[in-house]
């Protein structure tokens, strides 16, 4: 019997979609996680991306998987939903953190419920080593933000594994 072209596509989806679940998940059971709290002081920018600082801590930090402080830019951001009767809107962003003691970079993709009435948000982020001696860095987690007079504060709480 011969496939059709929608079989074959979705049978290589599901292929795809396997293949980088296991490219994710080995990297991460090869180290045991550890946990991890990244407070982050956010400064909203009119004029181009945000940005801020960032300071790391906890046994993640401790074990060298990730640096204890930093910078980081936002990279990316896409509106996915709005409800007009409650104020919540979906947001992606994406951030790229390079650490200041020089030990590598990483990035952050945050999917955010934002209550534009309070300002205050609610997050899950997955973060992935990009250069240096943190490249092999995998964590995920969630997180909440509190608005500040020039941006935010958001305060990440998860695990990482490198």
């Amino acid at each position: 019997m011969r496939a059709s072209g929608r079989s074959v596509i979705r049978g290589a989806a599901i292929l795809a979609a396997v293949v980088a679940v296991l490219a994710i998940a080995a990297p991460v059971a090869a180290a045991p996680a550890q946990s991890v709290t990244i407070v982050s002081n956010v400064t909203f920018n009119p004029n181009g991306p945000n940005f801020g600082d960032f300071a790391a801590s906890g046994p993640a930090v401790d074990q060298g998987l990730i640096c204890p402080a930093g910078t980081f830019v936002d990279t990316g951001l896409k509106f996915s939903g709005f409800q007009s009767r409650t104020g919540h809107v979906q947001l992606q962003v994406v951030k790229a953190f390079t650490c200041s003691d020089g030990s590598g970079t990483f990035a952050v993709k945050l999917q955010i419920n934002a209550d534009f009435n309070t300002g205050i948000e609610h997050f899950t982020w997955v973060a992935a080593g990009t250069s240096g001696d943190i490249a092999s860095l995998q964590g995920a987690g969630t997180g909440s933000t509190v608005p500040t007079d020039t941006g935010n504060i958001n305060t990440y709480v998860g695990t990482i594994a490198g």
